[in-house]
Parts: structure tokens; sequence; C-alpha cells
């Protein structure tokens, strides 16, 4: 093992002379690569603020959500783009994150839950039906949300979006925990959990018509309701 490990050094330099290159250290390494899990879990270990900011670049404070590649998912009702500690260094140990959500005319937000976290929304140019149920035998919470309102959802709450427009809409959602964690109502029931439980669950499903089920559920965003699709001539 020393040997080996003798010969890869002896490459590295014999690189470094005679190309004129610098072997990349750690910091290089971090620099071509800002959100590596190895540099996002050395920043979260920092034994203080002065520790975190020393291995910190200014990039690593600002977000780009016009050209972010990490925390997109695309559907067929719009996009949505989520700035959380595993995309956006900067957010470490401050406790907040951020979602812009890009919903096309009818998209919808589908219902989900932050285990993690309370939101909340802002609507930026968009009429918006927006619902939560915080738990078992609690009413469920319904609002049309406009321009310059705000509204929230309480922390595990199952809640939904969904543009009213005929036009694009967008929101912003803000979170109090850098990592408010996501779960999908329908993606996890249907797709997670075994078809069996689902089954028994639904009154003795079978599991033919379970796989069927799976196979149709939507991606997020989704395009909506039926009463917004006829009024806006989309098709399902």
């Amino acid at each position: 093992m020393k040997l080996l490990q003798c010969v890869f050094y002896l490459t590295i330099i014999f690189t470094a002379t005679f190309c004129g290159e610098v072997p990349l250290d750690n910091n290089d390494y971090f620099n071509s690569n800002p959100i590596a899990p190895s540099r996002l879990e050395a920043l979260k270990n920092s034994y203080s603020k002065l520790n975190f900011l020393s291995k910190t670049n200014p990039s690593d404070f600002i977000f780009d959500f016009s050209r972010a590649i990490s925390g997109v998912s695309h559907g067929t009702g719009g996009r949505t783009i989520s700035a959380t500690s595993s995309n956006f260094p900067g957010l470490i140990n401050h406790g907040i994150a951020m979602t812009v959500a890009y919903l096309g005319p009818c998209g919808i937000n589908l219902p989900h839950t932050h285990i993690r976290a309370t939101e909340i929304v802002f609507s930026i140019n968009g009429n918006f039906q927006i619902g939560f149920l915080q738990e078992n035998g609690a009413n469920f919470i319904l609002n049309e949300l406009h321009p310059n309102q705000a509204a929230i959802f309480p922390q595990g709450a199952i809640h939904f979006v969904q543009n009213l427009n005929c036009v694009p809409a967008t929101f912003v959602a803000a979170f109090n925990n850098e990592d408010p964690g996501v779960l999908t109502i329908s993606d996890s029931f249907f797709g997670s959990l075994p078809a069996t439980v689902v089954g028994a669950t639904l009154g003795g499903l079978n599991i033919t018509s379970i796989n069927d089920i799976r196979l149709q559920l939507a991606k997020n965003p989704s395009i909506g309701i039926e009463e917004c699709r006829r009024r806006c001539g989309l098709q399902k």
C-alpha cells in the first residue's frame, strides 16, 4: 500500500514538474465543485463562524435561480427551483431555504409536505388556489392567494398551490429550515409503499391496479384541476 502511495505522489510531482501544472489541493477541488458532498460536510462541521467563513468563496453566498442545475423539478405544469443547504453553501447553518415556482396555465404544485419546516408562500404575479391539512381531525384550510399576498403552510401539513390563471404565474416560498425536506403525497403513497400495503389501505385493490396507477402518476408540477383546464382550453 505504501509503495502504491509513493508511486501516486511521484506521478503527481512528475506531472507538475514537466508539464508546468500544480497539483490540485482540496481548495482547488472545492472551488471546481462547490456543492461536492465532502465540501458541504466540511462547511457544516465548522467549529466556529470564522472557521466557516474561511472555507467559503464570495460565490457561495449567491444562488442564481435562472441558471440552477440542481434542486430543479420539471413537470407538465411548470417547474420549481429550490435553494437549500445541499446546493447553496451559503445557507449552511443559517436555518433558511427558498423555492421559486414557475407554474404554467392551470399548473399545480402537487400536494406535499415539508417534514422539517414551516413555509411562507408569496404570490409574485398570479392568482392561486391554496390549501393545507394539518392532521387527522383538523379542518381543511382553503384560500385564494393573489399578487402581493402571503400565506402560511404549517410544518408537516399536506398542502398544494394551484395556478388559477390561463397564463403563467410565479410564487416564492421561504422555509425556516435550510433542509426542509419534501414528501410528495401521490409519489410516496403509490410509488414508495409496498403494493400490498397500498392495496389493503384502499380496501383490497389488487396489485395490477396499483401498478397501473403508478404508471399514471403526474410529475410535479402538473396540470391542475379539470375546471381550470376546461376554462383555459387545455388538454389533460
